[in-house]
């Protein structure tokens, strides 16, 4: 086996070791997108008897801001035809106040529907939602049509009209940064009028039908931490292929040293674990990656070395380096994670 081949094949050991060191507890796509608990609701009214619904008018509107933003929804239509009921969609952090004449009651329950349906509309269809691709990075995407007040309809009552608050549904990046406030709003009512008073920055507003429902959505964006999401997928992966390719390169020509094989390592073991899409804990930053670093420092002399051994002298440098390694790790990603965190 001549040297190029030899020293072609210490880099691929270095990489699938990067491959299985990725698959342990400190490196998970959770950790990058933390939203295991998350539930998110639909927000909207339900009809058992749609057709008894006349001039649907739905207005929405955004209280507060940053953490403490609250969706609000006046709702106003007369009902006529036989008594039945509508069910609340989601759950209203807020009393809602009916009037004296309107009947309900509290019970929460997981309605039936072709729910599944918007769900699909939302994360697989074009223009939907903006950022969907960052929910598809998530366990948990997909909104619950959870209904906890049931509400009586009568013609004697004949108009209705009241005003719900819901929380927004978050999306959360590395360390809890909020990505997006998201409201779905359903009904299975035909909707005269929805006036939209959103003036939030970064909002998107759209509506559609499907599966005989209407779907009004509302995201209210961090498009500044969308861009920096964006540009560090593609700086980690451009880097880590780049990284690659050039040592293959050098190897072949033989052109590399140790310090160049050593410094396109080290650039390998943060890109490629987000290349990988995965986030990485406080203890793999501070554990794994240093030792990750003395592996690199090892290998790395390997490929410079005319043959296959290390001396002690080489050991005691890795272990240097691997502490240098400690210590850059330290700065470029520990010290920032405590502002963010």
């Amino acid at each position: 086996m001549n040297d190029k081949i030899k020293r072609l094949v210490v880099f691929a050991i270095f990489l699938f070791l990067l491959v299985i060191i990725s698959f342990t507890a400190f490196f998970n796509k959770s950790l990058l997108w933390p939203n295991s608990t998350v539930n998110r609701e639909f927000d909207g009214i339900i009809f058992n008897n749609s057709d008894g619904v006349e001039g649907l008018q739905i207005t929405r509107s955004v209280e507060g801001n940053g953490l403490k933003k609250l969706i609000k929804y006046d709702i106003k239509f007369n009902y006529t035809g036989e008594d039945s009921t509508a069910r609340i969609l989601g759950t209203p952090v807020r009393q809602i106040f009916f009037g004296d004449d309107v009947t309900y009651s509290k019970s929460k329950v997981n309605l039936k529907g072709d729910f599944d349906k918007i769900n699909s509309s939302l994360f697989e269809e074009k223009m939907k939602l903006k950022v969907k691709d960052f929910y598809n990075k998530t366990s948990n995407k997909e909104f619950d049509a959870v209904s906890a007040i049931k509400l009586d309809l009568t013609e004697k009552v004949g108009e209705y009209d009241f005003t719900v608050y819901y929380a927004p549904n978050p999306l959360y990046f590395s360390g809890r940064q909020l990505v997006e406030d998201a409201s779905i709003f359903i009904t299975d009512a035909k909707v005269d009028n929805f006036t939209e008073t959103t003036k939030v920055k970064d909002s998107i507003k759209e509506a559609y039908t499907n599966s005989g429902y209407y779907i009004n959505k509302l995201e209210l964006i961090n498009q500044g931490l969308v861009n920096k999401i964006s540009l560090l997928n593609t700086a980690s992966t451009v880097a880590f292929l780049l990284a690659v390719v050039a040592v293959c390169a050098l190897i072949w020509f033989e052109r590399g040293n140790f310090f160049i094989y050593l410094g396109a390592m080290f650039v390998m073991i943060p890109t490629f674990f987000r290349f990988m899409d995965k986030g990485t804990s406080n203890m793999g930053v501070l554990i794994v990656y240093p030792i990750l670093g003395f592996i690199a420092s090892i290998f790395a002399k390997l490929m410079d070395n005319k043959e296959l051994k290390l001396g002690a002298n080489d050991i005691k440098q890795s272990v240097a380096f691997g502490l240098i390694y400690f210590v850059i790790c330290n700065i470029l990603f520990m010290i920032p994670r405590v502002f963010i965190g």
